[in-house]
């Protein structure tokens, strides 16, 4: 049997050493880059969603329908849209509606004044979620606080809203 030396032994628990600790620094480089990553798509996510409400709050329509993904949905908060809105063509129609109505009621823009409150942005694998709450006074009437919900996700290398819940919270 042979032995080896104490030199020879040395030399191997450092070169044993040192890739431990090069794996563990390879993989806290992937852990960061996965976690540099993740933020950057919260902060494109929280951009995306900024953009549609500038947009949104102006009655914009280009740069607002370029927001949308190719298939969305909506919850309405409108009393005459109780139902699940889908697909692009019936989404747009609705919005357009409520384009012409405030336009002729409201001066602008902006024409809504969003104010969005406790704004929260995550993501969620390949979707983004963005929560908030707005006061709204709609003819000199304060509504009950409002609830929204945009749900994002990555289209054509965008976050584009692939789907909107808009509801109003009751008053105690």
């Amino acid at each position: 049997m042979r032995t080896i030396g104490w030199q020879t032994s040395c030399g191997i628990a450092v070169v044993a050493l040192l890739a431990v600790f090069a794996a563990s620094a390879l993989g806290q480089t992937s852990v960061t880059t996965s976690q540099s990553k993740a933020s950057d798509d919260v902060v494109g996510i929280r951009e995306a969603a900024e953009r549609f409400l500038r947009v949104f709050d102006d009655l914009d329509w280009e740069p607002f329908r370029a927001s949308w993904a190719s298939e969305p949905t909506v919850f309405f908060p409108f009393g005459d849209t109780p139902e699940r809105v889908t697909g692009q063509v019936a989404v747009e129609a609705r919005w357009r509606r409520f384009f012409e109505e405030a336009r002729t009621r409201r001066p602008g823009p902006p024409y809504l004044n969003l104010k969005p409150r406790d704004v929260r942005t995550d993501r969620y694998g390949d979707v983004g979620l963005v929560t908030f709450t707005l006061e709204l006074t709609v003819g000199g009437r304060q509504l009950p606080l409002q609830r929204r919900t945009l749900v994002f996700i990555r289209e054509h290398d965008a976050w584009k809203l692939a789907h909107m819940h808009a509801s109003g919270a009751s008053q105690p």
